[in-house]
């Protein structure tokens, strides 16, 4: 299914009607002021791209923190199939989708993804406290926005 089509499903069975790719493919979703994740299609390659942000830059100082990253996105072995980059100042988690079948199919990997991401903010904000750093000012961690 297109993607502007499964998008507008999920905005009318969200509340969110008129959701919709802007000119450029993307979609910014917010969950509950926590979690911000940025759907883009490339059209190109048939695949939708979704990141979000983890923490800023400042939390890759210490090595045992970007060997963490690192070790963990091997193959997306400990990330759900997702991966680590540095995207301007800030690390981000990004995953590449295939198209999706269905409404069903694209809050499924949502889900999936803002499971991990909260994760990861967690890990991160764990790892730079415990060195005396700072990951992101204001990080914090709720489920509450995974959909049903």
């Amino acid at each position: 299914m297109r993607f502007d089509n499964v998008l507008a499903e999920l905005g009318r069975a969200t509340g969110l009607d008129g959701l919709a790719p802007d000119a450029d493919g993307g979609c910014c979703l917010n969950f509950d002021g926590e979690q911000e994740v940025t759907l883009i299609q490339d059209r190109e390659e048939d695949a939708v791209f979704l990141y979000g942000i983890v923490a800023g830059a400042e939390a890759l100082r210490e090595a045992e923190t970007c060997r963490l990253l690192l070790a963990a996105s091997c193959l997306g072995a400990d990330t759900g199939g997702a991966a680590f980059a540095l995207y301007g100042n800030s690390v981000i988690l990004w995953k590449r989708c295939g198209e999706f079948a269905d409404r069903i199919a694209l809050e499924k990997t949502l889900n999936d993804f803002l499971a991990q991401l909260a994760r990861w903010k967690e890990k991160l904000a764990d790892a730079v406290f415990r060195t005396g750093g700072s990951a992101s000012p204001g990080i914090s961690v709720s489920r509450s926005w995974l959909m049903p």
